[in-house]
């Protein structure tokens, strides 16, 4: 079982990028980030939308007694309406959850961003690379 966690640890070390590269680096990661930020935007925009049509389409009519569940039509509508809304809130789950995801992939990558200067300060300094890892 050691061996298997360490082949993962070599793995995932040896896909991170060296100090040397750190312009190119840092310049893929902000257009990363900025690709994130502007999906994130329309899926908020998308998201409201959504929220705005369930709302106009299954809120309204049921609250202001437009629609009379105890006829067929009615529980139908109102069958309709309850998934409309249960839709609608899975939709806003993965909204919020995006966001988390967005914001700590920022967090990550500056904290990645600070390690790799860091590295790069150390191998200016002796002359000969350290691994601070």
């Amino acid at each position: 079982m050691e061996q298997a966690n360490s082949s993962v640890r070599d793995r995932l070390l040896s896909r991170l990028p060296q100090p040397e590269n750190l312009p190119a680096y840092r310049e893929e990661v902000s257009a990363a980030l900025a690709k994130n930020e502007k999906t994130f935007r329309r899926q908020k925009w998308a998201t409201g939308a959504l929220w705005i049509y369930v709302i106009g389409f299954a809120v309204i009519p049921l609250t202001m007694g437009w629609l009379r569940l105890d006829t067929r039509n009615g529980a139908t509508y109102g069958f309709v309406a309850f998934f409309m809304l249960l839709f609608g809130a899975v939709e806003l789950l993965k909204l919020f959850i995006n966001r988390n995801r967005v914001e700590i992939l920022k967090e990550l990558k500056q904290v990645q961003l600070q390690v790799l200067e860091l590295q790069a300060s150390l191998v200016k300094g002796t002359g000969a690379p350290q691994k601070i890892l």
